[in-house]
């Protein structure tokens, strides 16, 4: 998977940088609002399955290696500007969550890049429609305090490829919490112009989920953030 940020401007990988730090995705240094810190829970075990009450559906909680126990794949990827200055460390998966390890470091003048974690689904990675709901949830965490990107994906692959597909930006903490976001904030990133895809129209043929670190700053950074369960909320 290959998530690109494609944004000219020097002026807007500075502004990147210091707010924050798309699977096969092209996209450039974020423009989404960032989500508030209103709605973050810590779960009480990451693996907990929330009770069924016909209003949630579980997209996803993962398996230890790779792979969703429903069946959905998961993958982690690097992407920038410049080849080589962002890498994979691994991906690996216990008790439920998902770690991501990577190095971004723009020693050949990247303006952006990113290391992130696409999850399907549903099994085979066929798209779903998930208009009914109304929220997103996703139990996220990374080493050092930042915000993450997360980004709705729909089966069109030239719109992945574009980076076109919603996004929200939302700050983490060290620990493990419980992020619900409503799915009217996922908006397109202003650089996408016709290909551009509303929320709703994502949610239509939603295929997968993926969650970027995508902070570039003027040395070598690790990268290393974890994902646990995935639900939507009526």
């Amino acid at each position: 998977m290959n998530t690109r940020s494609a944004t000219g401007p020097a002026a807007l990988a500075t502004m990147i940088v210091a707010v924050l730090a798309a699977g096969c995705t092209t996209a450039r240094p974020p423009t989404a609002a960032i989500a508030g810190n209103d709605a973050a829970r810590a779960p009480t075990s990451p693996a907990a399955e929330p009770a069924v009450d016909g209003n949630r559906l579980v997209l996803a909680t993962m398996k230890a290696g790779t792979g969703t126990d429903q069946g959905g794949a998961t993958d982690a990827f690097a992407y920038a500007e410049k080849a080589g200055d962002a890498s994979v460390g691994k991906l690996a998966a216990a008790d439920g969550v998902a770690r991501v390890t990577g190095i971004i470091w723009p020693q050949k003048g990247s303006t952006w890049a990113g290391v992130g974690f696409t999850v399907g689904v549903s099994r085979g990675g066929k798209p779903m429609d998930a208009s009914a709901y109304k929220t997103l949830t996703l139990q996220l965490a990374a080493s050092t305090p930042g915000v993450l990107r997360i980004r709705v994906l729909g089966d069109e692959k030239a719109i992945r490829d574009a980076g076109c597909y919603p996004v929200v930006l939302q700050p983490v903490t060290p620990e493990l919490r419980e992020y619900s976001i409503p799915l009217a904030r996922f908006a397109s990133e202003s650089y996408c112009g016709a290909n551009a895809r509303t929320v709703a129209v994502t949610q239509g043929a939603l295929s997968a989920v993926e969650v970027a670190d995508a902070k570039v700053g003027g040395g070598k950074r690790d990268v290393d953030f974890q994902v646990g369960r995935l639900t939507l909320g009526r």
